[in-house]
Parts: C-alpha cells; structure tokens; sequence
C-alpha cells in the first residue's frame, strides 16, 4: 500500500471494488460534516493509486474516495467491462460508500464513466471535474488502438517479469513525450516502465480486449449525457497532439453543457494530474471551493 494513501476497504458486491477513503468506517476523518466528498475515477488500465500525487493534498481539507474499477487493481474480474457496467460500479460507490452527493473527478476513461454517471443519477452529483475525458471510447476506437493491443500482448508475458519488462519497454507510446520519448522504456518519472508494471500486471486482459471493441450502448450513452448534465463541469484538456478529445469535442461539450469551465494545457500529456500535479490542484481548488458553496 502507497505510504501517501489511507488503509484500503473492500466493498462487496459483483465484483467486489477495492477503494480508499480518508473517512475512517467509524465516520471520523477529513472534510467538514455535510460537504461532498470528491470521488476519484481512473482512467483505463490504471487504479486508485495513480492518484497518490494528490491524493494527500486534498485529502488534508477535504474527504477524498478513490477506487479501483472493475479488472484493475485489487478489485475483482467480471464477466462483462461495457460502459454500462462502469456506470453501474461508480453509482454503487456513490450509494454505499460516499452516502452523500458527490463531486466526480474523471480522468480519460474515468471521465466518460463520470459524465454518464451524473447524467443518469444527477441527485447523486455536485460537480464533475472531466480530466481530458476519452468520450470518443466505443465510437472511434482509432485513438490508442494499437497501444492497447501491443499492451494485451505483453500482458499474455507478465508471469515472466523480464519478459514482461522487455515486452512493455517496446510498446510505442501513442504520443511522443515530453522529452520526445516514444516507447514506454523511454518514459521517466512519474509514469516510469516499473510503475507501469504495476499497474499493468493485475489488469484483467478481458478489459484490454472490451477496450479496442465498439459498444454501441456506450457511445450512445456517452453522446446523449452532456444534454443532460445540470451540474457545474470543469473540463481540463492536454495538449492537442496528447489529446483523448476528438477535434472540436471540447467546444461542443462547452456548448452544451450550460455550467462548463474549459482549461487547456499546451504541450501537456494526457495524464495531468500524473504529470503536472501542481498546474492540476490549481484549476481544481477553486471549482471545489465553488461548488461546495452552491
């Protein structure tokens, strides 16, 4: 368990979902009583720990939820990795583990499960913060495509731990780097091949086979969500070469979406809250501190 993260609960259920929660069972922890809680969605192949960068900082002010979904982490296998299940899961999190109205910080995959999330149960949600959202998931599955499939092989290798270094060093990188790195061998930092590794290892390779297969369901109900979104959005896009926005999907969520802050991040990658922690608290304190005074 990450020094930086709370002891890790387990909501049971099908499946069950791992989750961290600064609010101990006994009801006492961080964030003032009848303030939302912030629930925290990763993107695709990642888990609750890849928000440790800021995870202590808001957790020190705020009470701060962050799971594993479904094929990731320690949370367990299923049947099925459609949108709609995603959906389903994050609601249960609302219900049984948050208990209150909740703001949604989504990021890639995360994004497009929160936006869908609030449109269907919007009692449930205060705000969304949508991290550079992969909203064209299930309709273009172009972006990342071949990024997934050379990940599902190296995955196929991870009982062998040189194998599956060498396999996943390999694997190009959909985007250059900010360094211009191109293979994920090449990546430094915070999302370092050895982190990686981590992430990659328990996701279940059924999840990487869903991913690169089109859902109609979910791109339908990815495009019909924003219509339907009420609530104060702040959406944060990466640079436009990094980018899981389609051209011009930013400016139509803005034209839909009554209450929706846009921030761009030039010569950002797609992971802001990874890469730039800093720059990320900053766009996101005060649309917290507005919408937990609305």
């Amino acid at each position: 368990m990450p020094k930086r993260l709370p002891r890790g609960r387990t909501l049971k259920g099908d499946p069950k979902l791992f989750y961290y929660d600064t609010q101990k069972a006994s009801g006492e922890g961080s964030g003032a009583a009848g303030e939302p809680p912030i629930v925290l969605v990763h993107g695709a192949t990642l888990r609750a720990e890849d928000w440790e960068n800021i995870f202590p900082r808001l957790g020190t002010r705020y009470r701060v939820i962050a799971y594993d979904a479904r094929g990731h982490g320690k949370s367990g296998r299923a049947s099925s990795y459609a949108l709609e299940d995603l959906v389903r899961d994050l609601i249960r999190v609302l219900r049984e583990v948050a208990k209150a109205p909740a703001i949604l910080v989504g990021h890639s995959l995360g994004g497009a499960t929160a936006l869908v999330a609030a449109a269907r149960e919007p009692s449930l949600v205060r705000g969304i913060v949508l991290e550079d959202p992969w909203l064209s998931l299930y309709r273009d599955t172009r972006w990342r495509v071949d990024h997934y499939r050379r990940l599902r092989a190296a995955v196929d290798q991870r009982d062998d731990p040189k194998a599956f270094a060498r396999a996943l060093s390999s694997i190009p990188l959909p985007e250059p780097g900010p360094r211009g790195e191109r293979t994920v061998g090449e990546v430094r930092g915070f999302y370092s091949v050895e982190r990686l590794a981590t992430y990659y290892k328990d996701v279940d390779p059924a999840f990487l086979d869903a991913v690169v297969t089109r859902d109609e369901p979910g791109s339908a109900a990815i495009a019909d969500a924003p219509k339907r979104v009420r609530c104060p959005v702040l959406l944060l896009a990466a640079g436009a070469t990094a980018s899981a926005l389609a051209d011009g999907e930013a400016e139509r969520l803005t034209q839909t979406i009554p209450d929706l802050k846009l921030m761009r991040y030039p010569g950002v990658g797609h992971s802001i809250h990874g890469v730039r922690p800093e720059p990320f608290l900053e766009a996101l304190e005060p649309f917290l501190r507005r919408v937990r005074a609305a």
